[in-house]
């Protein structure tokens, strides 16, 4: 008797190691929800790339936009639990089942974190002609002009509108939100004047600061940024520590082997590691992270939590 468990757990010892050296046995699926093109698109084939030389398997990119992201979730959802459809998530991952009164899964429940692969601060940007040369001008200015000022966002649970919102808390002011369909529009309304301000990642908004056709006035991170050296934090401009940003994640289905997640963890984050990655993020104002799927999890649990505070003040909800 002792001589077949011991047997038999030698087996399934060489069973759980096989499947693990198998992993990946086919074409890897990113499940990308936004349209093809843009920085996130060209980050993502890189990484595609280096990850199919390391594996040995080709990392193919899937565009499923629509359906506030969900129509790639649920492609991942519908495939099968062995680490091959990887959903490429943003913050809407944490907010859309706050906006939505339906929604067709539970992130909790039905996806298991990978890694946190990148992360953008935002930066406060106002109308160069509102006269507000520095944040503590700017704040003044609302305080006085309140709902006659408006900020503009990329539509309603983004991140630039919950993060206007949290600023507007911490800062104890009004103005009114004027959600935009896209990025291009509402930068170039904002450098109009048809609106006050934004908070918007630095990627989209440094070229617009640096040619003076939009007002920095300050970094919503910890320390200033290189591709904006000139603006200070939030914290160096004057007022309270403030943090706001934008970041990309990988996760795959509930179920999938814990053996597969290590894997798709170590090789996102060492292709995420190379020198070219992290210097073409780091052009443009992005870092690089490639957290542990645990360090990913905690993240998550602090960003629904910060994001419930700024939907419950904001009222905002999704269709």
């Amino acid at each position: 008797m002792f001589r077949f468990h011991h047997l038999a757990g030698l087996l399934a010892l060489c069973v759980s190691l096989s499947a693990t050296a198998q992993f990946p046995s086919k074409p890897i699926r990113l499940m990308v929800p936004y349209s093809p093109g843009g920085a996130l698109d060209a980050t993502l084939r890189l990484v595609a790339e280096q990850m199919s030389a390391s594996l040995g398997q080709p990392v193919l990119l899937e565009h499923k936009p629509g359906g506030a992201t969900t129509i790639a979730a649920m492609a991942t959802l519908q495939a099968p639990a062995d680490g091959h459809a990887v959903f490429v998530n943003a913050i809407s991952y944490v907010t859309n089942p706050m906006l939505m009164s339906k929604y067709p899964y539970d992130p909790a429940r039905d996806f298991i974190p990978v890694t946190l692969a990148t992360s953008n601060p935002h930066v406060l940007v106002s109308y160069p002609g509102l006269g507000a040369k520095n944040l503590q001008e700017f704040i003044a200015t609302a305080r006085t002009r309140g709902k006659e000022m408006s900020y503009a966002s990329i539509g309603p649970g983004s991140s630039s509108h919950l993060g206007f919102e949290l600023f507007k808390k911490d800062y104890g002011f009004q103005m009114v939100h004027i959600p935009y369909k896209g990025v291009p529009q509402a930068v170039l309304d904002v450098a109009g004047g048809q609106v006050s301000a934004m908070i918007m990642d630095q990627p989209v908004v440094a070229g617009q600061v640096r040619g003076g056709k939009l007002t920095g006035l300050a970094i919503a991170a910890e320390r200033r940024s290189s591709v904006l050296p000139d603006v200070p934090t939030f914290a160096e401009a004057g007022g309270k520590p403030f943090l706001s940003r934008s970041w990309f994640g990988m996760m795959v289905r509930a179920g999938t082997p814990p053996e597969a997640v290590n894997v798709l963890h170590r090789e996102f984050a060492a292709a995420l590691n190379k020198a070219e990655i992290r210097e073409r993020l780091a052009s443009v104002g992005t870092d690089a992270i490639g957290s542990t799927p645990a360090q990913f999890a905690a993240f998550l649990k602090s960003e629904t939590e910060r994001f419930a505070e700024a939907i419950r003040i904001s009222g905002a909800k999704l269709e």
